[in-house]
């Protein structure tokens, strides 16, 4: 089976499907980039030398990734990338750019002759995409089924509901996402499948960078955002951190911190852009990852921080049950309950041997559990060989 799968966005978790999805299938993978400077994930690349349109040769292909990734997916899975004027859609004169560069490089895609067409991630041109790349079976995998609190985008959401109604099987991380996407789109439930990501192995191409950072400390790490749930973390962290075995909280990650919470004792905030191999030295260091998230979510943190054998303390919200086992691979605490969190910090930091067994039940479950990629990837195959319920929903040809 030839496999297309076209990235919008943060790349982490196609780059490491690609990976093991190669071993059953001939996999491209498509990156949609745009702008100066791209920073997605692994993914930190200048990109202003990058001529418009797609490049598919190999030799060229690689002038712009990070060796890395070029490691990664080296006797794999092909990258290609598909470079547009601007993110707008057709709003203005480099609008129309987008979709002439989209049209033409769609002959690059079809004359390939892909069985399937695996788009991940939300853009408005997916639109020009679903009418221009002539594959016949199409896929869309959505992280976040709706826009999180704070980061209300009235027309990416329509756009969205829009592309619902297509003829396409849709792609869900969780059971509870898939139920939710049903009831918020409107949808068959027959379109829509869950299959669950294997973690993040992506990163174990990157060699960890020396920070400056205490000797134990608990770790929240990712774009700073309302849903995010920050603001419970640290009330529940004050609650307790003078009777912690000697652990700091590291926060790390771009976005607006709350003055309150800059220079509090023992937090340390890096806030900034983190790159991968930060990353990779944050959390591999830390004793454990915390997820205090508000909003039904996906989180591709955890996916990382389970890559690392890292134990989880997580709000119970969304898919997240189905992924952390409590008092297995981590601690759930109800959402937004700041006693609950306190009283779990407070456990773990002080339980040294605890988090030793839960990082022995992380590193068993991302092996032979639900999440391990053999039966992720025989659960996306599946996906790709299956039909859409109703041929009603192909209007793409209508566009």
């Amino acid at each position: 089976m030839k496999v297309l799968i076209t990235v919008f966005g943060n790349p982490d978790s196609v780059l490491s499907l690609s990976k093991h999805l190669s071993e059953k299938s001939d996999v491209t993978v498509l990156l949609v980039i745009t702008g100066d400077k791209v920073r997605h994930g692994v993914l930190d690349i200048d990109v202003r030398n990058v001529p418009d349109g797609i490049i598919t040769n190999k030799t060229e292909v690689n002038k712009y990734l990070p060796d890395e990734i070029i490691k990664y997916s080296e006797g794999s899975f092909r990258i290609w990338i598909l470079k547009t004027p601007s993110n707008y859609f057709i709003h203005n004169k480099e609008g129309l750019k987008n979709y002439r560069i989209i049209k033409e490089s769609s002959i690059t895609v079809n004359n390939e002759s892909f069985d399937v067409v695996h788009f991940d991630g939300a853009s408005g041109f997916l639109l020009f995409m679903l009418k221009y790349f002539k594959i016949k079976k199409k896929v869309w995998s959505l992280q976040d089924y709706k826009i999180h609190t704070g980061d209300e985008n009235y027309s990416g959401d329509l756009l969205n509901k829009m592309y619902s109604k297509f003829n396409i099987c849709h792609v869900q991380h969780s059971n509870f996402l898939k139920n939710e996407f049903i009831k918020y789109f409107d949808v068959s439930e027959e379109n829509v499948n869950t299959v669950y990501s294997g973690v993040y192995d992506v990163y174990d191409s990157f060699k960890p960078k020396k920070i400056k950072l205490p000797e134990n400390y608990i770790l929240f790490i990712g774009r700073i955002k309302k849903y995010k749930g920050l603001d419970v973390l640290i009330d529940a962290f004050d609650r307790v951190k003078y009777e912690l075995n000697e652990h700091q909280l590291v926060i790390a990650g771009e976005g607006r911190i709350p003055e309150e919470i800059l220079g509090k004792d023992k937090v340390l905030c890096l806030n900034r852009y983190i790159a991968p191999s930060e990353l990779v030295q944050l959390i591999k260091n830390s004793k454990f990852v915390i997820l205090p998230y508000r909003d039904p979510t996906f989180s591709g943190v955890l996916m990382t921080a389970y890559n690392f054998n890292k134990p989880v303390v997580a709000s119970s919200v969304g898919g997240v049950p189905e992924i952390v086992i409590s008092g297995k691979t981590g601690l759930l605490f109800r959402n937004g309950d700041v006693d609950e969190l306190a009283d779990h910090i407070y456990f773990l930091c002080n339980n040294e041997s605890k988090i030793k067994e839960m990082s022995e039940s992380v590193k068993e479950f991302t092996q032979i559990g639900k999440i391990n990629w053999v039966s992720v990837t025989n659960k996306m195959i599946e996906v790709y060989e299956k039909e859409p319920v109703s041929e009603e929903m192909n209007i793409t040809e209508n566009l």
